[in-house]
């Protein structure tokens, strides 16, 4: 496998890690660009000088300042980003998140909350979606 080049926006430095252990152990060479705001994320992916196009977008729906959804929507309006694989990545089981998600065609996976089933699901997501990049 390539290395594949990860947006992933999570506040939560112990998920940042548990995200970087999963592909680790599910021998995904990688690279993370990490934000830890959506905005922040929207105002560099979206800047004309941005360069960056990953390979994956993973998104928390719970970061400071804008929620997942929000982000989700103004990148994937992005005619540079719309292409590029993306899925919110939470620990929320909320029915009206999974709800929205399905609307505007996100792909929505809930953190597990056991370790091994955490390192086996991000694996799994990450592999399906640069699968279909």
């Amino acid at each position: 496998m390539k290395n594949v080049h990860i947006v992933l926006i999570e506040d939560n430095a112990a998920d940042v890690q548990l995200v970087k252990l999963a592909l680790e152990e599910n021998g995904i060479p990688h690279t993370i660009t990490l934000f830890s705001t959506g905005i922040g994320a929207v105002q560099v992916l979206s800047s004309p000088e941005n360069t960056l196009r990953p390979d994956a977008i993973l998104f928390d729906l719970n970061t400071p300042g804008t929620d997942g959804f929000e982000a989700f929507l103004k990148l994937r309006q992005n005619p540079r980003l719309a292409q590029v694989p993306m899925a919110i990545l939470t620990s929320s089981r909320a029915r009206v998140d999974k709800h929205r998600a399905a609307i505007h065609g996100a792909r929505f996976v809930e953190k597990p909350s056991q370790l091994q089933d955490f390192l086996n699901t991000v694996g799994r997501l990450v592999k399906d979606l640069v699968a279909t990049a």
